[in-house]
């Protein structure tokens, strides 16, 4: 079984998911490490960081040779900016600052062939072997990120509408944090009761949740809550 059906298999049963984010170093010797030490996917982040879509093709081209599924975060739900990383060879998108339905159907838009989306054909990582535009739309995975009470909000409306299309939700909380705020206070009350939120409405749609997260300790804090799944 391949990195991706496992990765697929593990978010629909909403197991224990492992990974990380890259922002800055993209060797190509790193995604053979990350899979050796048991990673389930990576995260590149074109949002914050120092890659961009057109210099991401050899390290994804490298994360497909030692079968560990990529992700790329990407700057904005536009359609350059999420039909461009799937080009090149990524896995799938996460969409940052999610908080609208439009941004939800535009990215389903951007990602998807007819009859699903408008994605254009084209770019050297597009399909993989024996793979057709139908595999594709079946293959790539759309995730959401929930960085304020506003995307809290509307999340059960988005997973009640498009939960077909959506693999899984991971809650940014530095955002989350200080768009209540609280500036960087990662302990802020209000905060965990919107993160709560989140967990309590990923866990009615059955949809498995993610959280960025700094050290074991707050890990297993919010693993126990249900985060991760």
């Amino acid at each position: 079984m391949s990195g991706m059906d496992i990765l697929k298999e593990k978010l629909a049963a909403r197991e224990k998911l492992s990974s990380t984010m890259l922002c800055h170093i993209g060797s190509t010797i790193l995604p053979g490490m990350y899979k050796k030490n048991g990673l389930d996917f990576l995260v590149m982040d074109l949002e914050h960081g120092s890659f961009y879509p057109e210099n991401i093709g050899d390290f994804v081209q490298m994360c497909h040779q030692v079968d560990l599924p990529v992700i790329t975060r990407v700057q904005d739900c536009e359609y350059h900016c999420i039909s461009k990383p799937l080009d090149m060879g990524a896995d799938g998108v996460l969409i940052p600052r999610t908080e609208t339905m439009e941004q939800v159907e535009t990215a389903i838009s951007s990602m998807r062939f007819y009859p699903l989306g408008h994605k254009g054909v084209g770019g050297r990582g597009l399909l993989r072997p024996g793979e057709d535009i139908y595999d594709f739309n079946k293959n790539r995975l759309l995730f959401l990120q929930i960085e304020s009470e506003q995307g809290v909000s509307l999340l059960d409306e988005i997973l009640t509408k498009y939960g077909d299309q959506v693999a899984g939700l991971i809650i940014g909380p530095c955002d989350m944090a200080v768009s209540m705020g609280c500036g960087l206070d990662l302990t802020c009350d209000r905060m965990m009761e919107q993160i709560r939120k989140t967990i309590s409405i990923c866990q009615k749609h059955n949809k498995s949740i993610g959280m960025f997260m700094d050290d074991e300790t707050v890990l297993k804090k919010w693993y126990d809550e249900g985060v991760c799944p």
